[in-house]
């Protein structure tokens, strides 16, 4: 079995879902962003928060994951599963299982706010079920529940769950995460990167990596060779962007950038909206200033 620390190391991306002007899913300008970004980075998510999985039909998932797959057949592929029905989880599972995958990526329940004992019997109930290692993303103001570092400490003594997305926005959680459990920290929140390989975090899962994906791997790997000055350097250069990036709700932000380079349409689906024009014109500067400039 590989690592934890080397199986979820690095930058992943998690990718946004184009759409076309008569709303599907466009799946060439899917297939030539997953080509263009997955020389660069460790991995790549699909069906997440930011690929607005929640407005996805089970099969538009299957396909975005297919066409990513298609695009990219060498690279670590994590597939984004989360909802309150434990049941069709499972079904989700069991029609995932004739796909190649590395990785699960987890939310707990949204909406219905259960217990620590029921989350932990939660992830127990998903990491047997499931023939690839699951990354629990701890997210509470998305889900409404925060896992307690006693939950994370019991569920991280079953072999098939192997890491975390923290986004619970605790440095202290962060800190005993990394050092009294064998789970892999993967940053979720793109401004606590450099913080978090600091502690002793193995990665990211970082929208804003969509640009210059090159720039946020340097991040890594400086701060992997012990050049922290470096790793700084670059970090301190992608602040403004990161930041901006997520003024408005994701992955608006995102999908406005990347339309500004010409990969994909820049349209969110329903209920999301769109970046506002403000946000477009801020973002296509700051893409042309030459710090930040390809």
């Amino acid at each position: 079995m590989e690592s934890q620390t080397g199986l979820f190391s690095g930058i992943w991306v998690p990718l946004v879902t184009p759409f076309a002007a008569d709303g599907a899913v466009d799946h060439d300008a899917l297939r030539r962003l997953a080509q263009h970004l997955a020389p660069h980075v460790a991995g790549l998510v699909v069906c997440g928060s930011t690929g607005e999985a929640h407005a996805l039909d089970d099969g538009e998932q299957l396909a975005v994951l297919d066409s990513v797959r298609a695009a990219a057949p060498d690279t670590r592929l994590m597939f984004g599963l989360g909802g309150p029905h434990l049941g069709h989880l499972h079904d989700t599972i069991a029609a995932l299982r004739t796909r190649r995958l590395d990785a699960l990526l987890v939310t707990p329940p949204y909406y219905v706010r259960p217990s620590q004992a029921a989350l932990i019997d939660y992830y127990l109930a998903l990491a047997d079920a499931s023939p690839w290692p699951i990354v629990v993303y701890n997210i509470p103001y998305r889900t409404g529940v925060a896992l307690s570092f006693e939950a994370f400490a019991a569920i991280a003594r079953h072999p098939n769950i192997r890491a975390v997305k923290d986004c619970g926005g605790d440095p202290t959680l962060t800190l005993e995460l990394i050092t009294h459990t064998p789970l892999a920290v993967l940053a979720g929140e793109d401004g606590h990167l450099l913080a978090t390989l600091a502690l002793g975090g193995s990665g990211a899962i970082a929208a804003s990596a969509h640009l210059h994906p090159q720039r946020f791997a340097a991040v890594h790997a400086a701060m992997q060779d012990g050049r922290l000055a470096d790793a700084q350097r670059h970090f301190h250069a992608l602040w403004p962007l990161i930041r901006t990036l997520f003024d408005e709700p994701n992955p608006a932000g995102i999908k406005a950038a990347l339309a500004a380079q010409g990969w994909i349409d820049a349209r969110c689906r329903a209920p999301m909206h769109a970046a506002t024009d403000g946000l477009r014109q801020r973002l296509a500067t700051m893409l042309a200033d030459p710090p930040l400039a390809a």
